[in-house]
């Protein structure tokens, strides 16, 4: 069926939190660990996606695209906007046209080059939108129905919004609350004639654009006039002199920073209109970008206190959210089966039972909350979804696809539930090179372990800042009935080195393919007939070949820095061997036969 509209739509917040079909990945095809959107991306995507991604060779104006591993999309399209707005201009345009080609409903798309790039927010801005105008203008769209454009700082995201009404002109139906602002963009139909579409806003009601108070008060404004008549030019300076002083003395003028007020919510907002139009004041912005309230001294005062009062309020309420935000995570279940944390704000308000008027999450979308049975039920849709809440330690923040976990419990064996996108996926990897039957997965929640090995984790992230990072990656360990309760408790252990091989080194040796360790050398078949695999996450590093001598990696460019890891071929690594304790954690354990 032919789609004759498209709905656009600038969003401030974070591309992670996204959920449409397609995720655009903005990276330069080289350092995918200096902070930004790319590293953002890719932590969520996963180590299979930074897998498809290393020595991608790319023409320039054009795509990428692989997998989406653990982010909650059906695909990532990696593009380099080589710091030029004719080529961002024209990725923009083939990111629409390959959306509607892949049958894609909706893509989120950052700012190219914006942020690590270093372009101009307006270049970057303008480039985008028009590339995403032709895009729109120059196809018969019949799938393609979102487009959100993503930005995830404050002076990006109102220089989008500046160009956005430039480009669009009268189409850029732009409404007051933020941070969604909807644009209608005109498509072309069948006939090619222009179809203008119908803006639909997400209002979030943590934040509004005090703009709409000036809009909303009367426009008109009352004026006195004093004529004043004398026998002296003397006695009308005189007059006209105590005329300013007694104004001055009943009249002020106050000037708010825009921070004071533009953080304030909907409600203290509503209220701060009210007053400031049932007291007759006039309220202006300066050049400077203050916001200015004028009138009778008493009037000023008093909604000066108000603003102070209700920002005052606000710090308190933020410091509190985000303190506990640090302590509780509440998650909800997203379109794919994924969880995803819930707002700071809705956190707290469903940490305090708050929840009679619902919560809005990262997307927009607003919530009905039944906390009895967890779930939360999409006030538009009515789709209903399942809410969980995890218990932080003070120095240690639980996985987000973990259960809850009692104070006093280290240890927890999940069974996965067959039916779950988690148990699939991880099925799924293990099947594509075993064609045994599973049994049974097992998720393994070891909070010292995973402590040590998120340590272990950021110390190779900043060592390998500039070039490979962690190199994280999901390998596969076959182990026997009597090490798979030590490995579990205690981790993988180095010193058994020699059991099974030492081919390439005294260490722990893990494989790409499941079908390596499902052999019964490694996964040791019980009395049942029954084996059993670790689905691990590995940290690679920087790799070189191992070597049987090997009781440490060599040293890699100074005495002080050896290589992460050893492989038995760099150059199509099918095992990798660590010799850290702490390089790998036990993820998954997979029963099968």
């Amino acid at each position: 069926m032919a789609v004759n509209r498209i709905e656009l739509h600038l969003v401030f917040g974070d591309i992670t939190n996204e959920t449409t079909d397609a995720i655009v990945n903005s990276t330069n095809f080289i350092d995918f660990q200096k902070n930004g959107v790319c590293k953002d991306i890719l932590t969520k995507a996963g180590p299979h996606v930074q897998g498809q991604l290393t020595g991608a060779q790319t023409a320039s104006g054009q795509i990428f695209t692989t997998s989406a591993g653990s982010f909650p999309c059906k695909t990532i399209m990696h593009v380099c906007g080589e710091r030029s707005p004719s080529v961002i201009k024209t990725l923009a345009k083939e990111i629409v046209v390959q959306c509607e080609r892949s049958r894609y409903q909706s893509v989120a798309i950052p700012a190219i080059c914006a942020g690590q790039g270093g372009l101009d927010p307006n270049v970057v801005a303008n480039s985008i939108l028009e590339g995403v105008k032709e895009g729109v203008q120059g196809a018969n769209l019949q799938y393609l129905r979102n487009i959100r454009i993503i930005l995830l700082k404050i002076n990006v995201f109102l220089a989008f919004k500046a160009v956005a009404q430039q480009v669009f002109g009268g189409n850029a139906q732009l409404t007051a609350p933020a941070p969604l602002v909807p644009i209608s963009v005109p498509t072309r139909g069948r006939s090619g004639s222009a179809i203008s579409t119908r803006s639909r806003a997400v209002s979030l009601p943590t934040t509004y654009d005090f703009r709409s108070l000036l809009t909303s008060l009367p426009v008109t404004e009352d004026k006195a006039a004093f004529l004043v008549i004398g026998d002296r030019d003397k006695d009308v300076s005189d007059a006209c002199r105590e005329l300013q002083r007694a104004y001055d003395s009943q009249c002020l003028t106050q000037s708010f920073h825009s921070d004071e007020i533009e953080h304030l919510t909907k409600d203290e907002l509503d209220k701060l209109r009210s007053k400031v139009d049932s007291l007759h004041l006039k309220l202006e912005t300066n050049s400077s970008g203050e916001w200015v309230v004028k009138g009778l001294k008493d009037g000023v005062n008093e909604v000066a206190r108000l603003i102070w009062r209700d920002a005052l309020r606000r710090q308190v309420r933020e410091k509190e959210q985000d303190n506990l935000f640090t302590q509780v995570t509440w998650c909800i279940l997203g379109l794919r089966g994924i969880w995803q944390k819930v707002s700071v704000e809705a956190n707290h308000k469903l940490e305090r039972a708050d929840v009679n008027d619902g919560i809005v999450d990262a997307q927009g979308v607003k919530w009905t909350v039944d906390l009895k049975k967890m779930e939360a039920t999409a006030c538009v849709s009515g789709q209903v979804t399942a809410l969980k809440r995890l218990e932080n330690l003070p120095d240690f923040s639980l996985p987000i696809y973990w259960d809850n976990m009692r104070q006093d419990e280290h240890l927890k064996l999940v069974d996965l539930d067959p039916q779950s996108t988690e148990y699939q996926t991880v099925k799924a990897d293990f099947k594509k090179t075993v064609k045994q039957t599973v049994l049974k997965i097992e998720r393994i929640q070891n909070i010292n372990l995973r402590r040590l090995y998120e340590a272990r984790k950021s110390e190779l992230e900043t060592k390998n800042s500039q070039t490979v990072g962690a190199g994280e990656k999901i390998l596969y360990h076959g182990s026997s009935q009597a090490s798979c309760s030590s490995i579990m408790s205690t981790n993988f252990d180095r010193s058994l080195a020699g059991q099974n091989a030492t081919a390439y080194g005294h260490g722990t040796y893990f494989a790409v393919n499941a079908s390596y360790s499902a052999q019964a050398t490694y996964a040791v078949p019980a009395a049942d007939g029954t084996q059993l695999m670790f689905v691990a996450r590995v940290l690679t590093g920087h790799y070189t070949q191992g070597l049987g001598s090997m009781k440490k990696p060599p040293v890699r460019v100074a005495p002080d820095q050896l290589y992460d890891s050893v492989v038995d071929n760099t150059q199509d690594p099918t095992m990798f061997v660590v010799f850290h304790d702490c390089q790998a954690y036990p993820d998954y354990l997979i029963t099968f036969k």
